[in-house]
C-alpha cells in the first residue's frame, strides 16, 4: 500500500518543461565549457599574433620608405643647397623612386613650395600645408598613417627635411598606399581563422569522448533515483570504481534503506496522529503556506459545516478569515457560533549545516478551531450590561451634583429655591433608582418581553421637565438652552421615564459636542395630519458627517473615539433612545453637517380622544 500511494502521487505530478533541453546535461555543458576555453585561449593568441603581425608588417613598410626618402635626401640636398633648379636627372629619378615604392613623391623647397612631383604635374609650384610638411620644414621626420577619403584606403605620409651645411634647404614627403599591407595581413588572419576552426572541431570530438566516460555512470544513478521515485525502493546501484562516482553510487544505497525505514516509522505515526485528531473535541486544519487545505479532523468539519473529504484541497480563505500576519487568537461568526480560531506557523525541522533562509522556512500553518459560543455570549452580555448602567446613570449624577453644588454656594439661604432644588433632587434620585431597577431589564427590549408602563402625558409637561432637568448644565457650560412649544394641549401616551431617558441621551449628546457660546432648542409641534407630535432637538455643534449618520443609532458606535471617550461616551446613548421611541410606536431620524450643528426628530402618536387635563 505504501508502495502503491507513492506510485499515485508521482503520476499526478506533471514534469517540469525544460526550456533548453541541450543544455539540461551534464555532458553538453562539459563540451560546452571545454569549447569555450579553446575558443577563448585561442582568441587571445589570435588578438596577440594579428596586433603583432599588424605592427610587424607596418614598421617594414615604414622602413622602406624612410630608406628610399633617405637615398632621395642625399641626392637632391646639393642641389637644393645651391639654389639650383631641378635637372632632368633628379625628376627622373623622383619618378624611379615612386614607381619602385608605389608611392607619390613630392619635392619642397624650404617655403613648402612644390619643386617637382611624381603625381599630378599641375601641383608643381603650388604650397603643401600637411601637418607632416610642417614638421619636416621645422626640421622633423613625422610620420602619419591616415584614411583617404576618396578610395577609403589607408595612406602613410612620411615627411622627411632636406639639410644643407646645417640649413634646411627643402623637404621630401612620400604619400604611400598601404593596400598592401593590409591584403597581407588579412590573407595571414584568414588563414589564422581556419586553424582555429579545425582546433575546435577537433577539441569537440574530443571533449565528446571524456564527457561520456564521465557522466555514464551519472546516467546509471539518475535512471535509479527515478525508479526510487516511482516507489521501487529495492532499486540499487552496482558500484564499479572507487572513485568520487563509485562512492556516490554507495551513499544512494544507503539512502535508499534509510528511506525505506523513514517512510515506515512516517506511516506509523501518520495512524496515532490521526487517532488522536479524530478524538479531539476542538477542531484543527493543517494548511501549506497558501491555505489550501492539506489535511483537517472531524470535528473541524463540523464546525465548518462541511465534510472533512470535501474541504482537502480547498482554499480555507474561503470559509475562514486568517491572515499569515495575524497570529494571535481571534473570534469570528461561524454558522451563527462564535468560534476561537488560533493560527500557528509550522516551521520545518533543519540542521545546522542548512543556510539561515533555509532555517527560517516553514511549511504552513497549524489553524485550531474552537467553540466559544456559550463564553462569548455571556461575555457580551456582561459588558453591555456595565456599559448601560455606566451610562444611563451619568446624567442623573450629574444633575444631582450640580444641584448640590448650587446649594452648597448658597442657594440654600433662599429657602424657595432651596425647596425648589431639593424637588428636583429628590425626583432625580428617584429617577435613578427606576433606571437601575429598568437598566436590569434592558436586555429584554431585543426580546420583546419588555413592558412599557405608559400613561397620558401632555406634551408642556414633559418639555417643562426637560427644561428643570438640563437648564441649569447648559447655563454652567455657557450654552443657550430654548424649549418651544407651537401647540398646546397636545397629549401623549407614553412611558414618561423611558421617553424622557431617550430624550435625555440625545440632550446630553448635545451639550457635550456644543461649544460654549452655542445653542440647544428643543421644539415640538404637531404635523400636518395632527396625528403626530415631532419633538425636534437641535444644536450649533460641531455636526456629524452625513456620511456616518446611517450608523449613529447602531450599538456602541461613536463618530468621533477619542473625543467620545475623552468626553465619557459609550455608543449606546442613541441606540438606546432609538429602542424606546420605537417601542411607543414612534420614528426618530437624524440631520446634520460638519460644523453646522445636529437636529434630532423625534415622532411620537397623538393620544386619541379628550383626556381631562390633571395636571392644569
Amino acid at each position: 500500500m505504501m508502495r502503491r500511494r507513492l506510485v499515485m502521487q508521482n503520476e499526478t505530478a506533471k514534469p517540469a518543461v525544460r526550456r533548453f533541453p541541450f543544455f539540461s546535461s551534464v555532458r553538453w555543458k562539459l563540451l560546452v565549457v571545454y569549447l569555450l576555453l579553446i575558443l577563448f585561449a585561442m582568441q587571445l593568441i589570435g588578438a596577440y599574433f594579428v596586433q603583432s603581425l599588424h605592427h610587424y608588417f607596418v614598421d617594414a613598410f615604414e622602413r622602406s620608405i624612410s630608406q628610399e626618402a633617405t637615398f632621395l635626401s642625399s641626392t637632391l640636398q646639393p642641389t637644393l643647397g645651391a639654389n639650383r633648379p631641378l635637372g632632368f636627372y633628379s625628376r627622373d629619378l623622383v619618378h624611379a623612386i615612386a614607381h619602385i615604392s608605389n608611392a607619390t613623391i613630392y619635392v619642397l623647397d624650404k617655403d613648402g613650395n612644390v619643386l617637382a612631383t611624381s603625381g599630378n604635374p599641375y601641383l608643381v609650384g603650388l604650397k603643401r600645408v600637411d601637418p607632416e610638411v610642417t614638421s619636416a620644414l621645422l626640421g622633423l621626420q613625422d610620420t602619419q598613417i591616415a584614411l583617404d577619403p576618396s578610395t577609403s584606403q589607408r595612406q602613410l605620409y612620411f615627411s622627411q627635411p632636406l639639410h644643407f651645411h646645417g640649413q634646411i634647404v627643402g623637404a621630401v614627403e612620400f604619400v604611400a598606399p598601404m593596400q598592401s599591407v593590409d591584403h597581407s595581413i588579412s590573407i595571414i588572419t584568414l588563414l589564422f581563422a581556419t586553424g582555429t576552426l579545425l582546433a575546435l572541431a577537433l577539441t569537440a570530438f574530443l571533449a565528446v569522448i571524456i564527457a561520456q566516460t564521465i557522466t555514464g555512470p551519472i546516467s546509471a544513478i539518475t535512471q535509479r533515483t527515478r525508479e526510487l521515485a516511482a516507489g521501487n525502493f529495492d532499486s540499487t546501484v552496482q558500484v564499479r570504481s572507487n572513485d568520487e562516482i563509485g562512492e556516490l553510487a554507495s551513499t544512494f544505497n544507503m539512502l535508499t534503506r534509510r528511506l525505506q525505514q523513514s517512510i515506515a516509522n512516517t506511516e506509523q505515526e501518520k495512524g496515532r496522529l490521526q487517532a488522536v485528531m479524530s478524538n479531539m473535541s476542538e477542531g484543527v486544519i493543517a494548511v501549506d503556506r497558501k491555505f489550501r487545505v492539506l489535511l483537517l479532523n472531524p470535528a473541524a468539519g463540523r464546525l465548518l459545516g462541511r465534510a472533512p473529504e470535501q474541504l482537502v484541497g480547498e482554499f480555507i480563505t474561503s470559509h475562514l478569515d486568517v491572515d499569515g500576519d495575524r497570529t494571535e487568537p481571534m473570534i469570528i461568526d461561524l454558522l451563527g457560533r462564535f468560534v476561537e480560531v488560533s493560527l500557528t506557523a509550522l516551521q520545518r525541522r533543519s540542521s545546522r549545516a542548512e543556510s539561515v533562509e533555509m532555517r527560517e522556512d516553514f511549511g504552513g500553518y497549524l489553524i485550531v478551531l474552537r467553540d466559544v459560543t456559550a463564553e462569548t455570549r455571556l461575555e457580551e452580555s456582561r459588558k453591555r450590561f456595565v456599559a448601560d448602567v455606566s451610562h444611563e446613570l451619568r446624567t442623573p449624577i450629574t444633575s444631582l451634583k450640580s444641584y448640590l453644588e448650587a446649594l452648597l454656594e448658597g442657594a440654600r439661604e433662599d429657602p424657595v429655591t432651596e425647596d425648589k432644588f431639593l424637588r428636583v433632587m429628590e425626583r432625580e434620585t428617584d429617577r435613578m433608582a427606576r433606571l437601575i431597577r429598568d437598566l436590569l431589564q434592558l436586555s429584554r427590549f431585543d426580546s420583546g418581553y419588555e413592558a412599557l408602563h405608559c400613561e397620558p402625558v401632555p406634551v408642556e409637561v414633559l418639555l417643562h421637565r426637560v427644561t428643570e432637568r438640563f437648564s441649569l448644565l447648559a447655563f454652567q457650560s455657557n450654552i443657550q438652552f430654548i424649549t418651544k412649544l407651537s401647540d398646546t394641549g397636545v397629549w401623549i401616551q407614553i412611558d414618561r421615564d423611558r421617553i424622557e431617558q431617550a430624550i435625555d441621551n440625545i440632550i446630553s449628546n448635545a451639550l457635550k459636542y456644543t461649544p460654549s457660546g452655542g445653542k440647544i432648542t428643543v421644539d415640538a409641534r404637531m404635523d400636518e395630519s395632527k396625528e403626530w407630535v415631532m419633538l425636534t432637538i437641535s444644536d450649533t455643534g460641531s455636526g456629524i458627517d452625513p456620511r456616518e449618520l446611517p450608523h449613529i443609532f447602531e450599538r456602541f458606535y461613536r463618530v468621533d473615539l477619542s473625543r467620545a471617550r475623552q468626553l465619557g461616551g459609550s455608543g449606546l446613548g442613541l441606540s438606546i433612545a432609538k429602542e424606546i421611541i420605537e417601542a411607543h410606536g414612534g420614528t426618530i431620524r437624524a440631520t446634520s453637517a460638519r460644523n453646522e450643528g445636529t437636529a434630532f426628530v423625534i415622532g411620537l402618536p397623538v393620544c386619541e380622544g379628550e383626556i381631562e387635563d390633571e395636571h392644569a
